[in-house]
């Protein structure tokens, strides 16, 4: 996966808030983050399902992408019967996802075999920055195809120059639409609002080329996607606070109309 661009951190930060994916959530029992040492362990049993000690235990671990990262990798035997374990140490750096562990050992005069699953995270929160970048990407804009690029609005001394969208992640100004246009850099440059300035006139229009992004629409995408989870649908509970005001469908109602520059959009269920 490609890595969320620098660029696109402060982005990635106002979506998070939009979608309350600032703070800690509580993770589950078999989430780790990266950087730790996670004990796996497993009960060995006859084919008759009892409980029973095994020979010569031995474990494999994979990463997410099937990569052995442990191989034959020795079992210490724990002191409740029939539980093995193995540390595995992690580093910081190691692949986000869902890891597999193989458990091998012998049983009598039988070979077990056992696979359990754990996922690494290196946030607690929700989505990670990649995952929300690419919710934006989904919704961003090119200004500038095919030489069409945004006249800016400026004020009357040609000092601050304004364009009708917001949130950029870049952005160049030129002095004329098309491929003859020379870049014209500004004193200063507010992305978040799609504002430039000058200390010195420019008597002159400009124009803006550069991605945008609509982050209402990214963040209705992301409640959908919550919406859809029905541990998530009414209640969420992170880092020891439960969020009940508003179901997450509803806030992703209400920034679909922001996202199409406030027009209305109806739900309508029809039940057969």
């Amino acid at each position: 996966m490609i890595m969320a661009r620098i660029a696109m951190q402060w982005i990635i930060a106002e979506l998070r808030r939009k979608i309350f994916d600032y703070g800690a959530e509580i993770l589950d029992s078999d989430v780790y983050f990266a950087g730790d040492t996670i004990k796996l362990s497993q009960q060995f049993k006859t084919l008759a399902s009892v409980a029973a000690t095994a020979a010569s235990a031995k474990i494999n671990v994979y990463s997410p992408s099937e990569i052995i990262k442990v191989s034959n990798g020795t079992c210490s035997v724990s002191t409740v019967k029939s539980w093995v374990y193995y540390n595995f140490a992690t580093s910081t750096g190691v692949s986000q996802g869902v890891w597999r562990a193989e458990f091998t050992g012998s049983v009598g005069s039988s070979r077990r075999r056992y696979q359990t699953e754990f996922q690494i995270r290196r946030t607690q929160r929700i989505w990670t920055d990649d995952e929300l970048q690419n919710y934006l990407d989904r919704s961003r804009i090119f200004i500038g195809v095919n030489n069409a690029r945004e006249l800016l609005q400026r004020s009357a001394d040609y000092k601050r120059y304004v364009s009708n969208f917001d949130t950029w992640e870049w952005a160049t100004l030129y002095d004329s639409p098309d491929n003859t246009a020379s870049a014209i850099t500004p004193t200063a440059s507010n992305l978040v609002a799609g504002e430039w300035t000058f200390t010195t006139a420019q008597s002159k229009e400009l124009y803006v080329e550069g991605h945008c992004y609509n982050t209402y629409a990214a963040s209705a995408e992301c409640l959908e996607e919550l919406a859809g989870d029905p541990s998530r649908s009414s209640t969420w509970s992170r880092g020891g606070v439960s969020h009940k005001s508003q179901d997450p469908l509803e806030l992703a109602l209400y920034y679909r109309r922001l996202a199409h520059g406030g027009r209305s959009v109806q739900l309508i269920r029809t039940y057969y």
